[in-house]
């Protein structure tokens, strides 16, 4: 009995073609944009390439001379390399700028100023070089004026750069934030699972929908039933990931580590939860299918969201603000898991999430099972 009803409630879900673009083809497509806006980001191990800079020549650039040594030491061939610098007048330098040959154009006058033609990371490099100059400017003109004997000193330490923190690395991952994007995402597509757990308590209440007339008049007891289509959503969901899995890390290079296994148990802690979570919705909440729906997508987006879905900060931000939140939260617990695998050598932070999943899951399944059990339904 179990597998004939598993059966024809898989195919029942499977044919929702609505609810299969939601859940399946709507992360495809957001995997699809993030891979074109954050793409660059992943590709750490790539050489820095030398930011293409043009410079005025005229007489305030000539008479700084500290200015150009620092420009001429910024754009000297080697490993240290930041800018590739063209010295010319005006007029060249804007049709550089306007072909997109140089990212900026640095022009020296009363003040030092930068003229782009957008924003991007090259332009950013070119800012952050240009204010440290100005703050390092600042600081020694403000020394100099206090203590004019302390200017041998002082400028032959101006090009060193000490470091007073040390690097600790968990792993021989290198730290990627671009990741949290895209662990974020599965994250969210498992929680979309919730649309096929509230599509289940829709279709099992008989004060709901004529399917759940229908199916409560049946012989099969009520345990069963709800057993057999919380299996079926179930599968339905973890197929859904694990297709989005496979196109984020064939398709889009998406490193997930090389601990395949612990990615899949991730993947059915987060189905598991998505299922379970929209079964609490379906029979907590007391209002129509549509009022359920909107509950249902406004708290799986904003779970995402303090997941680190859209600010890639976000997650670290709750984590240290407002840390329950980052425990209760099962995005944030299913990211969390997909990132501790990828940077740590241990499985401790890894375990704790998933079974803090598997906690959560329990008590919304529990809640959900008590509250059905005392639904009762008068014959006509």
């Amino acid at each position: 009995m179990f597998m004939h009803v598993f059966g024809y409630r898989l195919k029942c879900l499977a044919r929702d073609r609505e609810t299969v673009f939601w859940t399946a083809v709507f992360p495809l497509i957001l995997a699809t944009m993030f891979h074109f806006a954050f793409g660059q980001l992943m590709k750490g191990n790539e050489a820095f390439s030398p930011v293409k800079t043009a410079v005025i020549d005229n007489d305030a650039y000539r008479r700084d001379s500290f200015f150009r040594q620092t420009l001429e030491m910024l754009s000297a061939p080697g490993e240290n390399q930041m800018i590739e610098l063209t010295v010319t007048d005006e007029q060249e330098a804007r049709r550089l700028l306007e072909g997109g040959i140089v990212a900026g154009i640095i022009t020296v006058g009363d003040a030092i100023g930068l003229t782009v033609s957008r924003s991007g990371i090259d332009q950013s490099i070119l800012r952050a070089i240009l204010d440290e100059y100005a703050h390092t400017s600042a600081t020694v003109a403000g020394i100099l004026a206090k203590n004019p004997a302390a200017a041998a000193g002082l400028l032959s330490r101006l090009g060193q750069r000490r470091s007073y923190t040390q690097q600790v690395s968990f792993s021989d991952a290198a730290p990627n934030t671009a990741l949290n994007y895209f662990y974020a995402l599965v994250a969210m597509t498992c929680l979309y699972g919730g649309f096929w757990g509230l599509r289940n308590t829709t279709d099992v209440q008989a004060d709901l929908s004529p399917q759940g007339a229908r199916r409560s008049a049946a012989p099969t007891r009520k345990l069963q039933v709800v057993v057999c289509d919380s299996a079926a959503a179930l599968v339905v969901s973890l197929g859904e990931v694990l297709v989005l899995l496979a196109y984020l890390a064939l398709a889009l290079r998406v490193d997930f580590g090389n601990q395949l296994g612990y990615v899949l148990l991730t993947c059915v802690a987060g189905c598991v939860v998505g299922v379970s979570f929209g079964a609490f919705i379906g029979t907590m909440v007391r209002k129509s299918e549509g009022v359920k729906t909107a509950i249902l997508t406004a708290s799986s987006m904003a779970m995402s969201f303090l997941a680190g879905l859209m600010v890639v900060n976000m997650k670290d931000m709750i984590a240290r603000k407002a840390p329950v939140l980052a425990y209760i939260n099962p995005a944030a617990l299913i990211t969390d898991a997909f990132y501790s695998l990828y940077i740590f050598d241990s499985h401790r932070r890894f375990f704790l999430n998933i079974g803090l999943l598997f906690l959560i899951s329990a008590l919304m399944c529990i809640l959900s099972v008590l509250r059905l059990r005392r639904e009762k339904y008068a014959s006509l």
